[in-house]
């Protein structure tokens, strides 16, 4: 499960083309010979060739795109990410692996010094995303619509359990002795409001629902991951009302536009189309015409 984990973290592709697609690309393969054109740069063979060795198992489409987007956001916002962002995220990368970081690191090809490069560029990627989104997304609708949705900071007394039986006695326990289910609990209690990333959806549902006091029944959740199903119970302690004013969430409500753009592969996909089009990105070499065709076909306009 830790490597599956990893994967994801490290987010790149295992299987390698090699450079075997470009020698086969014809007569235009000298190491001058540009591949990609764009504003102000280019990318040609012996760029590929360099790239290829710094991450050699990564295919050919991907360092084509990689290198592409490396050139176009540190023109734009090579500034807004220092090299300590890029070490707090090696180093939170790491923490997560443990003991399995280095094999890891190694079975993707990479060296220290090749992640930091790539973790730089996925900082710069997020950085142009969020800028999009922050410049065109905040709208009064989207935060009108945010708003409807929105549930203020409650603290609440959450138990997860592994079987429905285990539950359902969580139920009948915190009923019958109020006491002594906050005082076996007490490390379950918590804050939190309808952004919260670590409290499932449907628990929230459930518990803004829930006067001071008041239990729950038990709560079905799926994990979308594992399909495994999780239970729970929970006791309000302080709950809120929202009131009126939206202003006064203002902040809260532009977190939650910006999560769901970013979780929208489509929108994502627009915006990077958009940075290509500014920066007039033109793919030379035809065996390669298509690697930009999941950023150029989508819309960031929604």
């Amino acid at each position: 499960m830790k490597f599956k984990k990893l994967n994801i973290l490290l987010a790149t592709a295992v299987a390698a083309l090699g450079l075997v697609t470009l020698s086969a690309c014809g007569n235009n393969n000298s190491t001058g010979a540009n591949i990609i054109t764009m504003k102000g740069d280019t990318i040609n063979v012996g760029d590929f060739y360099s790239e290829a060795k710094t991450f050699p198992n990564m295919p050919a489409t991907s360092l084509l795109q990689n290198l592409t987007m490396s050139k176009m956001f540190e023109k734009d916002f090579g500034d807004k990410v220092s090299d300590k962002d890029v070490q707090a995220k090696f180093d939170d990368t790491k923490k997560q692996m443990g003991e399995q970081f280095a094999a890891a690191l190694q079975q993707q090809g990479f060296t220290e010094k090749s992640y930091k490069s790539y973790v730089r560029l996925q900082l710069l990627q997020e950085y142009a995303i969020e800028k999009k989104i922050s410049d065109t997304q905040f709208t009064d609708a989207n935060l009108k619509a945010a708003w409807a949705d929105f549930h203020p900071e409650v603290e609440a007394i959450v138990v997860p359990e592994t079987t429905k039986d285990a539950a359902t006695k969580a139920v009948k326990s915190a009923k019958s002795d109020a006491a002594k289910f906050e005082k076996d609990n007490a490390s379950n209690k918590q804050k939190f409001d309808s952004t919260s990333t670590t409290i499932p959806k449907e628990v929230q549902t459930a518990a803004f629902k829930l006067k001071n006091g008041e239990v729950s029944d038990v709560i079905e959740s799926a994990n979308a991951s594992t399909g495994a199903t999780s239970y729970y119970v929970v006791k309000m302690i302080k709950t809120s009302d929202k009131g009126s004013d939206m202003n006064k969430y203002k902040d809260k409500l532009k977190d939650v536009i910006k999560a769901e753009k970013m979780a929208d592969t489509t929108y994502v996909a627009g915006v990077i189309g958009e940075y290509l089009k500014a920066h007039n990105v033109t793919v030379k070499e035809e065996a390669f015409s298509t690697i930009f065709s999941q950023f150029t076909s989508s819309s960031s306009s929604k």
